[in-house]
């Protein structure tokens, strides 16, 4: 009988049995766990596709970062800060710009407005003098007035300095403004010179010399004091526009600071929401400070608006009525010496006078009655004083041409007694400045009032904003840190 041939495990317990080398005893362990029987078997793992899973798609770090609670905090804390000092250098930005308004009205604006009112009244008196002086001289006798040619050459140095000064404060870009002042310097060349002819042909008793003065008059009226009287109004509207501007709330800087505060007060709800805190002390202080600076804004912008329509309704628009009232005087002087030079001939002269004089005592009686500008009431009662002595020596001087009285109606025209028409208009004059002058120092307070009611908040605002935010990274760290 065939013996079956050993099968491998059978060899291999053999030789263990004998001690041949047959590796550890996990491999024979091994050994016997895949062999059954006289046959190897070979087993292949199987799979379970049940038990398969799709591995999960890894996000960015940095959008893993911000989801989470510190990158959360870390974008609070950096949006904050921005809105902080934003509110504060947005703050300085609008009220510095105000602040500069402001300071160029009070330092260029309106005086350059007033030089042009001075240099109206100053060219103005000097064409009245300059026809007084023939008028009190026998009007091409030959004897030329020494109080009217004084009169003249005081008007003519006033006008120079207007003029000087109207010059040097126009600037570059306003182009209108340049033209007007040369014109005004080119055709006072041309006044200067008939005025220079007439004189010359009074001295030699040439009754000529009254034309070439008539001509002058009427370059003078006709030409130059509308051109300086456009300049007055260029310059008054823009101290008026200034003033509207000045008048304006900060909308921008109010709308920023206002986001700021409500950013803060959010932020703080939702630390208290996550750290289950109910106090920040750094977002509590920039609290504070922005909600200081925000009342510190609207408090300002109260007080310089208040001022601002102040300057306004008590100086710029009074001081604009006074010198309308001014300029209709001065242009019915004009009328009342020309008319007397031609020895009552011109009716038009005549006319013009009391259409001018009509227009002011309108000018002045609507001044009083006005609720605006009493600080110059007084000399405006003292204007209608002197209009109504002066209205009183012209119906004399009327009476005077028309029997043919020359030399008494010149002598009232330009004489220096208390009732003459030149003591009176002088009145009349020195009562209308004066109200300027009082009226330009009531705008001159309140412009400066402006300017003091804001004068520290555009530093402060920004040092506010920075405070601020350095009030809110010290609020926002130590949360930050808690998750380290």
């Amino acid at each position: 009988m065939r013996r079956s041939a050993p099968s491998a495990h059978t060899e291999l317990s053999h030789a263990a049995r004998i001690g041949a080398p047959t590796g550890t005893a996990e491999a024979v362990q091994e050994d016997r766990m895949f062999h059954r029987g006289e046959h190897a078997v070979t087993e292949a793992p199987t799979l379970d596709e049940e038990l398969l899973v799709e591995p999960e798609a890894r996000r960015r770090p940095w959008v893993e970062f911000f989801a989470s609670t510190p990158g959360r905090l870390s974008v609070l804390g950096i949006a904050l800060i921005a809105a902080v000092i934003a509110a504060g250098a947005i703050t300085s930005a609008a009220v510095g710009a105000r602040q500069q308004r402001v300071e160029t009205l009070r330092t260029h604006t309106e005086p350059l407005a007033n030089a042009a009112q001075a240099l109206y009244s100053s060219l103005s008196i000097a064409d009245a003098a300059a026809t007084a002086s023939f008028v009190s001289g026998g009007g091409g006798g030959g004897v030329e007035s020494t109080a009217g040619a004084e009169q003249f050459t005081q008007a003519i140095g006033d006008a120079s300095n207007a003029l000087v000064t109207a010059t040097n404060g126009v600037s570059s870009q306003d182009a209108e403004s340049l033209a007007l002042l040369s014109d005004v310097v080119r055709d006072l060349a041309e006044y200067f010179n008939l005025v220079a002819t007439a004189q010359a042909n009074d001295r030699a008793g040439n009754p000529v010399g009254v034309a070439y003065l008539a001509d002058a008059s009427a370059l003078m009226q006709h030409t130059i004091l509308p051109l300086a009287e456009r300049l007055y109004v260029h310059q008054a509207e823009a101290v008026a526009e200034t003033q509207t501007h000045t008048a304006q709330l900060p909308a921008t800087a109010f709308t920023v600071t206002a986001a700021a505060l409500v950013a803060l007060v959010l932020a703080q709800l939702y630390l208290v929401r996550k750290s289950k805190r109910r106090f920040n002390p750094g977002l509590a202080v920039a609290t504070l400070l922005m909600a200081g600076l925000l009342l510190w804004l609207i408090a300002g912008s109260l007080v310089s608006t208040s001022a601002s329509e102040h300057a306004r309704t008590e100086g710029t628009q009074p001081i604009n009525a006074v010198a309308r009232a001014r300029i209709l005087a001065q242009q019915a002087r004009a009328d009342e010496t020309l008319a007397i030079l031609q020895r009552g001939s011109d009716t038009q002269s005549e006319i013009d006078y009391a259409r001018h004089s009509q227009a002011l005592s309108d000018e002045l009686t609507r001044q009083l009655d006005s609720s605006h500008g009493r600080a110059a009431e007084q000399h405006l009662r003292d204007a209608v004083t002197a209009r109504d002595g002066w209205l009183a020596a012209h119906r004399d001087i009327e009476i005077a041409l028309e029997r043919g009285d020359y030399p008494t109606a010149a002598a009232i025209a330009a004489g220096s007694g208390s009732g003459t028409s030149s003591t009176q208009f002088a009145a009349l004059d020195e009562s209308l400045r004066n109200a300027i002058d009082r009226l330009r120092d009531e705008e001159a307070n309140a412009v400066t009032d402006v300017y003091r009611s804001m004068s520290a908040l555009a530093v402060g605002s920004m040092i506010i904003g920075v405070s601020c935010g350095f009030a809110v990274g010290g609020g926002i760290w130590p949360r930050l840190n808690e998750y380290h």
